[in-house]
């Protein structure tokens, strides 16, 4: 006989774990209106708090499910109606979702109803943005209205979704830039010299970055467990990132489906690894490599503040965490490799992007390695 089914505006069983030292999870599947199921969680210091904060969430998803959206809703209760339908997103994802929300929806249109929210207003509040805060601030916008309107579209309150026919924002080149080749020696170099990364263990994953391209919340949840030095090759496959209210977690899927992969690593990497495994003893309850001096999961915010103070220090201020992933494009686009060998080693699922935004325009695996390989100082 089949498990009941849960009600309509109803939860399922709540569970509460321990899914990091001092970090309780709370988490439940809530049946909305709509007959879907949607996993909703919440995080707290303890174990009682992270039960109470599910418990509240619950009771507002209840609330805002069981009365409609109608003309009349305020922009700024439409917002709340949209993060609730969006719970069971990663953290990093609401976190976004939010802060969009709450530093530029709600303070500038948020008293709007969703009756006077025509494709005219929305657009001139999209100008706006991107005038005063750049596109990158504009597109985030522009998908949470599109999420929200599509909400009260979805009940009815209005016809069409109005974002829609808002003209598409252009992205304008700029970020993070790669290191000339010529370079990255010398800055390495540079770097294992510093007294300051070495102090705070930070000049390993500089290396592991400049080595691999991985990004860096991967390159923090690297666990020795997924190394195989005999072979060469490490298995990225957890994230690590900071959530709002929750702090540091230790996601155990990558930031996209394209990110979980295998690749191999330099021989220089290999080396480095290997004189780490021996010296290095501080203990973590997660195998990970690259572990506080106290055994936690390292926050990239402090990791990537760190690398800040040090490139200033070392001479080389433009050069961000991010720069060692354009260099590796850089280096193996270089050499010869594929679009799509370049993408499957940095983990992009489509290789326009890595083409694009990553790869120079001067133009996987083992081959990646040796090139890397013939770029990485050596002690």
């Amino acid at each position: 006989m089949g498990r009941p089914r849960v009600p309509v505006t109803s939860h399922g069983t709540i569970s509460v774990s321990e899914i990091t030292p001092g970090t309780w999870r709370a988490r439940t599947r809530y049946r909305f209106d709509d007959g879907t199921l949607r996993q909703i969680e919440r995080f707290a210091p303890t174990k009682a708090r992270a039960q109470t904060s599910l418990l509240l969430a619950l009771t507002t998803v209840r609330t805002s499910s069981v009365s409609a959206v109608k003309r009349e809703t305020t922009l700024s209760d439409l917002a709340d109606r949209f993060l609730l339908t969006k719970a069971d997103r990663a953290p990093r994802t609401i976190d976004t979702y939010r802060q969009t929300i709450e530093h530029h929806i709600k303070p500038k249109i948020g008293s709007l109803s969703v009756s006077e929210a025509t494709t005219e207003r929305l657009g001139r509040f999209i100008s706006e943005v991107i005038e005063k805060q750049g596109p990158g601030a504009a597109k985030a916008c522009r998908g949470v209205l599109s999420g929200m309107m599509g909400v009260a579209a979805r009940s009815d309150a209005i016809q069409v979704n109005p974002v829609r026919e808002i003209d598409n924002i252009a992205r304008l080149r700029g970020g993070a830039t790669a290191i000339p080749l010529d370079t990255l020696p010398r800055l390495l170099a540079a770097v294992r010299a510093d007294a300051r990364l070495n102090q705070v263990d930070a000049a390993d994953v500089i290396f592991f970055l400049a080595g691999t391209g991985c990004r860096l919340g991967e390159v923090l949840a690297v666990r020795w467990s997924a190394l195989d030095l005999a072979a060469g090759t490490v298995a990225i496959n957890a994230n690590v990132i900071r959530a709002r209210g929750q702090g540091v977690l230790l996601q155990d899927h990558t930031k996209t489906k394209a990110g979980v992969r295998t690749i191999a690593i330099p021989k220089t990497l290999v080396d480095l690894l290997r004189q780490r495994q021996s010296n290095f003893k501080i203990q973590n309850d997660d195998d990970l490599v690259f572990p506080t001096l106290r055994g936690n999961i390292r926050d990239p915010r402090n990791t990537s503040r760190d690398w800040r103070m040090a490139r200033k220090r070392i001479g080389y201020p433009t050069v961000t965490t991010h720069s060692f992933r354009k260099t590796v494009a850089t280096a193996l686009d270089q050499s010869g490799l594929s679009a799509r060998e370049i993408a499957e080693y940095l983990g992009h699922a489509n290789p326009s992007l890595t083409q694009d935004v990553y790869m120079a325009k001067n133009t996987g695996g083992i081959r990646a390695a040796e090139t890397m390989n013939s770029l990485l100082p050596t002690d």
